[in-house]
């Protein structure tokens, strides 16, 4: 039977796939059966299956083909083919966090965009680093199709966030024998295999197996010969394994067992700019740097902002009076010696490493009580480990006093303690859901009870050094043998021990139905109501020097909690003035529950909800005439009250760490447009758009928060945007088109197919205004191509050559935003051309 092409265009979402995988007989079709039909794309965005086009929310849609083919392999690689969707990659892509509509998760916070994997939110990490909450390495294999659902998704969604969700939702076991085994290579020495296995054990059993194994050479340049020559590289193994049981013709079980393994090098930003403090003074050459830092004890012992010691001049940074010299030398250095390329990096952690390890059992048992009511059980468990050692900064200042070399200034370097990990967390989730239908079906229904609870195994955390210079391999251990020295004799600097513990618990109550009111008009109500409550506990280490010679830790304890209730909803009204057009307005309150941020001094370390209000008017089109086709269009207005956003200062307690802080009202509106046309047979044509307007409208004053726990900590007080900047990582606009031509070979060759994608993203803002005098992320555009020959000759053999970033293009990630600060600016930087072929052999 010939396997017609479906590009999920045709859901009016982004399309980068060519062909659906051969399963079976090659194509054998005449070319009068190669329609110009659309066919359906079944979502699950209002957790039932439905018709996308009859879904009044905006939704990307990505099916498996789109994903592999791209090269998607983690949460950043999604959001650079999502419009309106970012990825905040300050710890590595294994670590991405999303961001929709400019609705950000910071570090330390909980998920501004919730990850749901078969109905099920990825586990929690703690909160030493961002880790859980996405889709790590291994999830994204022999998946139905990735929803991307715009805006807070206020009632039916386990876990309430303020920008939206993401649905994984896996291929079922069906009841044919049938599968494949993939091997794909590529150039950076990539190596990745694939194999999925489905087999019916019974009439009413049946399994699917699956593995995926990926490999592949960092992107990452390390200029230093110590630790691993390259970083950013691949390393996962992931299992899978389902089944499906229909033990009467009413109650069904199904059940998924995972295990991801992921360890690579991890990621080190990279250094590119440096603060010369001395060109603002009037006379540099009169300046003292070294009388600046012996004076730095006076100076605050007077309540003299030591970032403007000099009445009228503004020098920034007194830490840059120290950093910018080792700055100039680094990247002096690096020019000199022809290191200095868009993907060198520098780092001296011997054992650098980003480990993920995630294990997960999803059951759900459904039972069709009746014609017209059913029951849904979900139970969870899932469990988390995370490690991590790298140098955020991607800096290298040597200790010029150090006759062996060893030392170097640590600002941003974090270690792996050798007893505990960064994460190590388990989660279990249960939910009881009802669906049904009423009246003829005129009111369609559903209601539910949620429970989430996380909690640690034992401690976790990092060791870390700041302000003083260190010999990196000693910090992992017994901090007292630190080959450590400090220029300022103890007044900032020190290493530090961090060990904490967090739990969550989550529950709540929701009911939603709809109702037709008369044929084309119907209205929907949904209602939910949450409670949740976060709890930490934690010691401080910090371990001062006096010279080369270790003081007594100054010990700090912390045992925050936080409560937050919130009901939320939404209001909506569908109306179809034609058969193919869909219209609809709706109002959603979206919440995202406040917590504890361990990292931060006490009297900082918790922070409120935030809640969000959302306008959206939509309208879902497809048509026949003039060309066959969809046309979606949705159109919103946000306010977010009590914002979550990020700020970071240099703690007497802890060295440089981040609070997060309510920041008053953001607002977000824009457009976004979903599109496909089918002009030819030959040729369909897909794009996907973004506009943004994003502004923080009021910003509580974080700094008087952060001026009332100390003198240091309120002068170093550095927030990630200021009033009447745009939000963070939002970008103005972007978009995604996609082409594909189905090539005139003879049927008994098979079906070739040649695909091409531009995806652009706009201009980012990362830091604020006052803090850097470069607070964005460039625009940025990749090309991907691929030609896709399935069934060659008859044959289950199908062969597909691809290409990501063909045109090399060197992109932004990620940039810290410190120069005003630390003296410095670091960045993260996107992914090289890459490039392979895949060979799969289907049975």
């Amino acid at each position: 039977m010939f396997r017609q092409i479906t590009p999920f265009a045709v859901s009016g979402a982004l399309s980068l796939a060519l062909t659906t995988p051969a399963l079976s007989q090659p194509p054998q079709t005449s070319s009068q059966e190669r329609s110009s039909a659309l066919e359906e794309v079944i979502v699950s965005a209002q957790r039932r299956a439905e018709n996308v086009q009859d879904v009044p929310i905006s939704i990307t849609v990505l099916s498996q083909e789109q994903i592999t083919n791209s090269n998607v392999v983690n949460s950043a690689d999604i959001a650079a083919y999502t419009p309106s969707l970012q990825a905040n990659t300050r710890f590595g892509p294994e670590n991405a966090t999303f961001t929709i509509r400019g609705f950000t998760q910071d570090l330390r916070t909980t998920a501004s965009v919730a990850t749901y994997f078969a109905e099920v939110v990825a586990p929690r990490g703690q909160s030493t680093q961002t880790s859980g909450d996405g889709a790590g390495p291994g999830s994204l294999f022999d998946l139905e199709n990735l929803q991307v659902l715009k805006g807070p998704q206020g009632t039916l969604f386990g876990r309430n966030t303020t920008g939206g969700a993401i649905l994984l939702v896996p291929n079922r076991p069906s009841d044919n024998f049938e599968g494949y085994v993939e091997l794909t290579k590529g150039n950076l020495n990539s190596e990745r295999l694939q194999a999925i296995v489905n087999a019916p054990i019974t009439n009413a059993f049946a399994m699917r197996l699956g593995i995926d194994k990926s490999e592949r050479d960092g992107t990452l340049n390390n200029i230093m010969n110590v630790g691993a020559d390259s970083l950013g590289n691949v390393d996962y193994t992931a299992l899978r394994l389902s089944t499906l049981w229909n033990i009467t013709d009413t109650l069904e079980n199904y059940t998924i067992f995972t295990h991801v393994d992921s360890e690579s090098n991890g990621y080190t930003s990279q250094l590119y700019a440096c603060d010369d403090p001395t060109s603002r003074l009037a006379d540099p050459a009169a300046y003292d740097p070294q009388a600046l830092i012996d004076g730095l004890p006076d100076l605050i012992a007077l309540n003299i902002n030591p970032l403007n010691p000099i009445p009228g001049v503004n020098t920034g940074s007194p830490f840059a009076f120290f950093t910018f010299q080792g700055c100039q030398d680094q990247l002096e250095n690096q020019r000199q010696s022809g290191q200095f390329g868009f993907y060198d990096i520098a780092s001296t952690v011997a054992d650098p490493i980003t480990r993920f390890e995630e294990k997960r059992f999803i059951n759900t048992l459904t039972w069709d009580l009746t014609e017209n009511i059913t029951v849904k059980n979900i139970l969870a468990y899932a469990h988390l480990h995370t490690e991590n050692s790298s140098n955020i900064f991607g800096n290298y200042f040597p200790d010029q006093t150090d006759l062996e070399g060893k030392r170097e200034l640590t600002v941003g370097i974090t270690i792996a303690n050798p007893d505990i990990p960064v994460t190590s967390q388990e989660t279990w989730v249960w939910e009881l859901q009802m669906q049904g239908l009423s009246d003829s079906g005129r009111f369609d229904w559903q209601a539910g009870l949620y429970y989430e609870n996380s909690q640690p195994d034992g401690f976790s955390g990092n060791n870390a050094a700041s302000f003083l210079y260190c010999e990196v391999a000693t910090i992992a251990g017994d901090p007292t043998q630190a080959n450590c020295f400090d220029p300022l004799n103890g007044l900032l600097g020190g290493v530090l021990n961090y060990r904490v513990k967090t739990e969550y618990l989550n529950k709540a109550v929701y009911a939603q139905g709809s109702y037709d009111i008369f044929e084309p008009l119907s209205v929907t109500l949904g209602l939910r109501y949450t409670w949740d409550e976060t709890e930490g506990v934690g010691t401080k280490e910090l371990y001062r020097f006096s010279g080369t010679a270790s003081q007594p830790p100054q010990i700090t304890s912390q045992a925050p909690s936080l409560e937050s209730t919130a009901p939320t909803g939404m209001l909506e009204f569908t109306y179809r003035p034609l058969e193919d057009v869909m219209t609809y307005a709706r109002y959603t309150r979206g919440y995202r529950q406040g917590t504890v941020n361990m990292a931060a001094d006490p009297g900082l370390d918790t922070h409120e909800p935030e809640t969000i209000d959302t306008y959206e008017l939509g309208l879902k089109a497809s048509f026949d005439w003039p060309i066959p086709g969809r046309f979606n269009i949705a159109v919103f207005d946000n306010t977010l009250t009590d914002m979550q956003l990020q700020g970071g200062y240099i703690s007497t307690t802890s060295g440089p760490t981040t609070a997060i802080f309510n920041a008053g009202e953001g607002e977000s509106r824009g457009v976004e447009i979903e599109a496909f046309f089918r002009p030819f047979e030959f040729l369909t044509a897909s794009l996907s758009y973004s506009k943004l307007d994003t502004e923080l409208v009021e910003s509580a004053d974080f700094c008087d928060r952060v001026a009332a726990v100390g003198i240091l900590e309120g002068f170093s007080c550095t927030p990630i945007a200021d009033a009447g900047n745009e939000l963070p990582f939002a970008a103005e606009s972007s978009y995604v088109l996609n082409l594909i031509w189905t090539l005139p070979v003879p049927l008994e060759w098979g079906l070739m197919t040649l695909g091409t994608t531009y995806a652009y993203t706009g201009e980012q803002r990362v830091a604020a205004d006052s803090q850097t005098p470069d607070p964005y992320i460039e625009e940025f555009a990749l090309f991907n191509a691929n030609i896709d020959w399935s069934g060659i000759f008859g044959s289950n053999f199908d062969l597909v050559v691809f290409g990501s970033n063909l045109r090399n293009e060197e992109y932004e990630t990620y940039k810290s935003g410190t120069l005003r600060t630390l003296g410095f600016d670091s960045r993260s930087v996107g992914q090289p051309k890459f490039f392979g072929a895949r060979l799969r052999y289907n049975f």
